[in-house]
């Protein structure tokens, strides 16, 4: 029974996507066909990678809700910068590397002011949510006056920017991403010391971590990889609102805990998040494909969530009693 239930905790979401799959492609064999499979790993690609930065933030003891409104802040500034250098109807090759660099700055700078007024005040969880969340109010309201709330169409129709969100340009975002994450949690000292300082602060502070460089550099992570999403996400859709970043942040935390990175902070994996984003994925694009409707689909994906924070109860009520024998 022990060996049944550590199982379940460690491949319980991959027996979860096989179920799912198996399901909708016996009523439905088109799911699981190959342009099905790439629609859904490209719909969910800046979801994806704005859950992986999320990650970093919910390891080291926090979270960040203000993913959300970096993303809209960044399409704001993306195409008022790529119409900006628009050269008849081409966005050239420089302007795109720019614009992925403002985003990956816009972020970042966004996740460097949450992680210095969060390290400053020695915020856990709670404090964290309250000043993210007030983060969220202050950035969105930024991306409503830069455009005073207006709809932005692109004004190219061809160029290497047009293509970042077609094909597999975003899966690959999503990929490499997902892999230089996982290397830096897992194979640096400051991946070490995330575990360690979402586990028990009090503890790392006495071993001698630097808690406040460690928090900040992880909401710097996040917070660039929100940018990036936003940088996607325009070039996928052609357009900029200030409303496209709306609830990214809350589908991050999901995935994230959906994956089974603790919410508690000092346990978790780029990869958990990774599965997370495809079990919503998989699931979601399922429930598409059956036909079922849109306020079904909200309750089974908010029965999802519920049972993915039950789990991750169970988890560690498990693992105490490990630790207990």
């Amino acid at each position: 029974m022990n060996t049944t239930k550590r199982l379940l905790r460690e491949y319980g979401l991959i027996l979860c996507i096989v179920v799912i799959v198996i399901i909708a492609t016996i009523i439905r064999p088109a799911f699981l066909s190959f342009s099905n499979i790439m629609n859904i790993l490209r719909a969910y690609s800046t979801i994806g990678i704005a859950s992986i930065g999320m990650t970093f933030a919910i390891i080291c003891g926090g979270m960040d809700l203000s993913v959300g409104a970096t993303v809209s802040l960044t399409v704001v500034f993306t195409m008022l910068v790529i119409n900006a250098t628009v050269v008849g109807a081409y966005s050239p090759v420089y302007a795109t590397i720019l614009v992925i660099l403002l985003g990956l700055f816009i972020g970042a700078t966004v996740g460097a002011i949450n992680g210095t007024i969060i390290a400053s005040v020695n915020g856990r969880m709670g404090e964290s949510f309250i000043i993210t969340y007030a983060m969220q109010i202050i950035i969105a309201a930024a991306a409503v006056a830069t455009v005073k709330g207006t709809f932005q169409a692109a004004k190219y129709s061809e160029g290497l920017f047009k293509q970042l969100g077609i094909g597999f340009f975003p899966i690959l975002f999503f990929i490499t991403t997902a892999v230089v994450m996982q290397i830096i949690l897992t194979k640096t000292e400051f991946g070490r010391h995330m575990y360690f300082l979402g586990a028990n602060m009090n503890a790392a502070k006495m071993s001698g971590i630097k808690i406040k460089q460690t928090r900040i550099f992880a909401h710097i992570l996040c917070g660039a990889c929100a940018g990036l999403a936003g940088v996607l996400i325009v070039s996928r859709v052609n357009s900029a609102s200030t409303f496209q970043g709306l609830g990214y942040e809350l589908d991050a935390m999901a995935s994230v805990a959906v994956g089974g990175t603790s919410l508690a902070g000092g346990s978790g994996s780029v990869l958990k998040t990774v599965m997370g984003v495809l079990v919503i994925g998989v699931l979601l694009n399922a429930l598409n494909i059956l036909g079922i409707k849109s306020d079904a689909q909200l309750i089974v994906r908010g029965s999802v969530i519920i049972l993915a924070v039950i789990l991750d109860a169970w988890n560690k009520r498990a693992m105490l009693k490990e630790v207990a024998k």
